[in-house]
């Protein structure tokens, strides 16, 4: 008898896509709460002490996961070092303190609507450093969840993002969000056979370490900090969801789907950041939001697919879509 049941050759590659875009939602949604309680903390946590003890506490969390890959990956992780090393100051120690340090100047308002031209940002250094090039279909679906991120970001009216001033927490937010973008770039040249764990544990311990000599400065106007009651849940958040979590859920999307396509998915966080904050601040959601991921969802679509080529991938490993 036939098995009627049993699954097409081409339906795995479609399950796996699947898979890989509902991963690449997840990173967006720590960040969101990232952002938002950030925010809250400003004014009990420093933001350079906020990134250290946030990838601290990560790394100590992480030593039990990752000492045997490292020490299995050693070899490749030596002749490699330097190339980990700049993962490890640029996509967390300058992106994370720069953004923490924003949030102490601007609104999650406008940090949002800044970091939502990550895409962009990604989409161009893609272009320079990987010669990845542009398609218009590409191009017209960021800007279209490009706006759905902005009908959230202006309250459901487009024409008051006018009025939003641009001042020293933005020009960080955008530098902290072009640090992120060059991260997600530079993640697609990781070293062939390197575990994911390794990668992490190794960049992780790198930017941790670079926190320290910002901190003696920071100290000098700041103070010192230690976690204590009222500290230790944020603190604990920051380490588990924004940093292992989602740098384990990025990486793997950017393998996965390439760094354009992964970057489009920082659009989601103005749409999670506006449910989170109706879910523990009381906020209510209001019609602009369910419209606003639907655009979103509509972008990130046209962006990634293309007639007859859904999760289908090329010789280089790309989705077809991204070329």
């Amino acid at each position: 008898m036939i098995d009627r049941t049993a699954s097409r050759p081409d339906e795995a590659p479609d399950r796996n896509m699947k898979i890989a875009y509902l991963v690449a939602t997840m990173p967006p949604l720590f960040w969101a709460g990232n952002f938002l309680i950030a925010r809250m903390m400003r004014n009990e946590i420093p933001p350079i002490q906020m990134s250290f003890w946030r990838w601290l506490l990560a790394v100590v969390i992480l030593v039990p996961f990752t000492w045997s890959p490292i020490r299995r990956d050693w070899s490749r992780i030596r002749s490699n070092l330097p190339f980990l090393v700049v993962l490890g100051a640029v996509g967390v120690t300058a992106f994370n303190c720069f953004i923490y340090t924003a949030l102490h100047y601007t609104s999650v308002v406008n940090a949002a609507l800044v970091n939502s031209l990550l895409p962009v940002v990604t989409v161009v250094l893609a272009l320079v450093l990987l010669r990845q090039p542009v398609s218009l279909r590409r191009g017209l679906g960021i800007l279209i969840s490009l706006l759905g991120a902005a009908l959230v970001i202006a309250h459901g009216n487009i024409a008051s993002l006018g009025s939003l001033t641009v001042g020293r927490g933005d020009l960080l937010v955008f530098a902290g969000m072009s640090f992120w973008a060059l991260y997600t770039v530079l993640i697609r040249r990781r070293p062939l056979g390197l575990h994911p764990l390794s990668l992490l544990g190794v960049t992780s311990l790198f930017g941790m370490l670079f926190h320290i000599p910002l901190i003696l400065v920071e100290a000098g106007s700041a103070g010192l900090f230690l976690p204590g009651i009222r500290t230790w849940p944020a603190m604990l958040y920051f380490a588990v969801f924004p940093s292992i979590l989602a740098y384990v859920f990025w990486n793997r999307s950017v393998a996965a789907l390439g760094p354009a396509t992964t970057g489009m998915f920082m659009h989601f966080m103005p749409v999670f950041s506006a449910a989170l904050a109706a879910i523990f601040l009381g906020e209510t959601l209001a019609w602009y939001h369910p419209v606003a991921f639907a655009i979103i969802i509509v972008g990130i679509v046209l962006a990634t697919t293309q007639a007859g080529t859904a999760g289908k991938r090329n010789a280089s490993g790309e989705p077809a879509a991204s070329r």
